[in-house]
């Protein structure tokens, strides 16, 4: 007697985690990370682009001097289709080693936010597990991927106010907007804007659900922001640091007032990279190895800086 059995054949997830790359070479790792090429439509005929380019239909490209990594972002929303999306950066990648993941389960698990490593080799890609398997195992188990947070010592608001010098309070008018539009996102704006757990560079990976609802939220906030904030007081590369205050806000709310999997891993900072700018301490070997983020000694410092 023949017996025939069936079985159900999960199908392939399409999935694009996007490197952001500015006027600079960059080739895809494996099939799924690919990258970008970030602001093309400013680029001069002689500047090096990728197969990508975030200048294509619908998009936001020429923005790029203030809305930074966001411009690939607001591409891939409007553009790609696919079943999970996700955004690195040149200089920054995910880091995928095993034992990284902190989630729901292991919250109090202490991972530093990054490494520093030279350069993206191959050797470092593979001590870092960065291939389309790791990415394709976190995305079976996880909705949401964020970069691991960081304790600043310091208000998530008093940092931002203090290290851009600010003379317009910003975050006091991301408060009203969320206020008015989104009024369930309030109590984690508040939570995370009074909180000194920080998360930075405008990395995650999400299926593209809520890719595409994130997208939304978010430029949403940051054009009712444009529109309502004095123009003398607005600065270089201002959207993209405003969008990682959002994210930050947007992912409290996952973790606090949803049951969405979600989970948070390392980066690794690559310092040899051109473009790493010398004054941003989370490129340099020196300063890491003498103050490590979240570490006793770093608090220490900051807590004299203040």
């Amino acid at each position: 007697m023949l017996y025939i059995v069936s079985c159900v054949v999960r199908p392939m997830k399409n999935i694009k985690l996007l490197i952001s790359v500015f006027k600079a070479p960059c080739e895809p790792i494996g099939n799924w990370i690919v990258p970008v090429s970030a602001g093309a439509a400013l680029y001069n005929k002689t500047d090096p682009v990728v197969l990508l380019r975030d200048d294509s239909g619908n998009h936001i490209s020429n923005r790029n001097p203030g809305y930074c990594e966001l411009t690939v972002q607001y591409w891939a929303w409007k553009n790609l289709d696919c079943d999970v999306c996700g955004l690195m950066h040149r200089r920054r990648y995910f880091d995928f080693s095993e034992d990284t993941v902190m989630d729901a389960q292991s919250k109090k698990k202490n991972i530093k936010p990054y490494r520093i490593f030279d350069e993206p080799t191959n050797r470092i890609l593979q001590k870092i597990n960065v291939n389309d398997n790791a990415v394709a195992a976190l995305t079976e188990k996880y909705q949401v991927i964020a970069a691991a947070g960081e304790n600043i010592f310091t208000s998530v608001r008093n940092y931002y106010h203090k290290k851009d010098q600010q003379e317009f309070d910003d975050m006091s008018l991301i408060t009203q907007i969320i206020a008015e539009q989104y009024p369930q996102y309030l109590e984690a704006a508040q939570r995370y804007l009074n909180g000194t757990y920080s998360y930075f560079c405008n990395m995650f990976i999400m299926e593209k659900t809520l890719f595409d609802h994130y997208s939304q939220w978010l430029f949403g906030i940051i054009e009712e922001y444009e529109r309502r904030k004095p123009k003398e007081f607005f600065y270089p590369r201002e959207q993209g640091k405003i969008a990682e205050r959002l994210f930050g806000i947007y992912m409290t709310h996952i973790v606090n007032d949803t049951d969405i999997p979600w989970a948070e891993i390392p980066r690794a900072h690559f310092a040899r990279i051109d473009g790493a700018t010398p004054h941003n301490m989370s490129f340099n070997k020196i300063m890491y190895h003498l103050l490590p983020p979240g570490s006793l000694r770093k608090r220490m410092v900051s807590a004299f800086l203040a």
